[in-house]
């Protein structure tokens, strides 16, 4: 477990400490607050997720604002990911690897300029595949604002 992921844990202990964990609690913190638990022999590597109970209770109608991130050049745009903050973007911010968000749109949207701000809800999907990071993704997204 890296420091980044026992800072996390910490985080989303002192969240629940300090307030009910509810369906309201912020989408982002919740995000960053997944475990990643790796295992690695000489012949395999894994990662378990713990995944919060909190983040789970909003995977139906999960709303979440962020920074566009585009993954491909297109006039149409049907997936991209969603960061906290621009800075996070995993291929041109300036703070290192941080939380993000793979969005599937229920229908291609106009490509929007790179860190605007946008709403989106959707459906939250877990990945509890051992091969990957990826603990979350949303599908069937609409672009709310």
């Amino acid at each position: 477990m890296t420091m980044m992921h026992l800072i996390a844990g910490f985080h989303a202990a002192s969240l629940c400490l300090a307030a009910p964990c509810t369906a309201e609690a912020n989408p982002w913190d919740l995000i960053s607050a997944i475990e990643y638990e790796e295992t690695e022999t000489e012949t395999s590597w894994s990662v378990a997720k713990t995944i919060p109970e909190a983040l789970r209770d909003q995977a139906q109608d999960f709303e979440v604002t962020g920074y566009y991130v585009p993954v491909e050049a297109q006039a149409y745009v049907s997936t991209f990911l969603l960061v906290p903050d621009p800075a996070d973007c995993p291929f041109c911010g300036q703070n290192g690897y941080g939380p993000s968000l793979e969005v599937s749109m229920k229908r291609p949207m106009p490509d929007v300029p790179e860190a605007t701000k946008v709403t989106v809800r959707g459906t939250l999907n877990f990945d509890d595949s051992p091969e990957t990071y990826r603990a979350v993704f949303v599908t069937e997204g609409v672009l709310i604002d």
